[in-house]
């Protein structure tokens, strides 16, 4: 494995725990603000989890073009609901959704993380080599935080969002 690889799949690590961190902070603003969020943030929250476990399977399985096709696939569906979003408050008369964070609101810096992650994926694709994917290196500890990383924030995605709506449609 060339040292560009693994470069890859650090960045693809890396792409995670960002990915994990943006989560991460709207539980902050869920738990610490008491800002439940509405369905289509969780849309967007299913779609950074999406574009995470694309890099995850990068790091799992080797690098591949499907596994970016996975990131690309879920950052621009998360792209559009966030701009689904943004459309609807910006409408004379509608109020923004949240408090603010930075002075913009959640559903607007959704949008411009989905944005990065289809330009940084777009980088790694030209850091794609595929003669140079013959052998899988072991997980090093860097992406072994990635994927606990990981795990631990799509189980608390799952539970919070089942107490928040039970089996069936969020309430708005």
């Amino acid at each position: 494995m060339s040292q560009t690889s693994k470069w890859q799949l650090n960045l693809n690590a890396l792409m995670i725990v960002i990915l994990c961190g943006v989560l991460l902070g709207a539980f902050g603003v869920q738990f610490l603000w008491h800002e439940n969020p509405c369905p289509l943030c969780l849309l967007q929250r299913a779609g950074m989890i999406g574009v995470a476990i694309g890099a995850l399977l990068n790091l799992w399985f080797g690098v591949h073009m499907a596994h970016y096709g996975l990131c690309l696939l879920s950052a621009l569906t998360g792209g559009f609901v966030a701009l689904r979003q943004i459309s609807l408050h910006v409408c004379p008369g509608m109020s923004p959704f949240g408090l603010p964070v930075l002075g913009l609101s959640l559903y607007t810096w959704s949008f411009f993380v989905f944005v990065c992650v289809v330009l940084g994926v777009a980088v790694l694709l030209f850091l794609y080599d595929p003669h140079d994917n013959v052998e899988m290196p072991p997980l090093n500890l860097w992406g072994k935080f990635a994927s606990g990383l990981l795990f631990f924030v799509v189980v608390a995605n799952i539970v919070t969002t089942f107490m928040l709506c039970g089996i069936g449609p969020c309430q708005d």
